[in-house]
């Protein structure tokens, strides 16, 4: 499994997180976790509940987003959500759910650029 560590960014906004990757095909790539949070209406399996969303974006140490080998922005390489929900009453720690979705999102990502820049890399030929 990928490691990574937290990074010191510029100009970052709340709840965004930048991370690097430590090891494997993707050592030292920077990356900016956005988590984002939404309520959905009570319903009648839950009183109450919330949506995280984690979006991923490929950053350099100045949080500017880079560039991919066919020339888009890597503004959101991995989406991924979970939802949240409790009985009336029942606290939710939004916090430590948004620190376990970050991590999972990271290490998905780290995987899949390592798969990405294999892919580049290998000579496909034309015409």
């Amino acid at each position: 499994m990928p490691s990574f560590s937290p990074k010191t960014v510029p100009g970052l906004e709340a709840w965004q997180f930048p991370f690097t990757i430590d090891d494997g095909h993707s050592a030292g790539t920077i990356v900016r976790a956005t988590v984002t949070q939404t309520t959905e209406p009570a319903s009648t399996e839950a009183k109450a509940a919330a949506v995280l969303k984690c979006t991923i974006a490929v950053i350099d140490d100045q949080n500017k987003v880079q560039i991919d080998g066919a020339g888009d922005e890597m503004t959101s390489v991995y989406v991924t959500t979970k939802t949240l929900q409790t009985d009336a009453g029942q606290a939710i720690n939004v916090a430590d759910h948004a620190a376990d979705l970050v991590a999972d999102c990271i290490v998905e990502v780290a995987n899949r650029l390592a798969v990405h820049s294999s892919i580049a890399a290998m000579a496909i030929p034309s015409g």
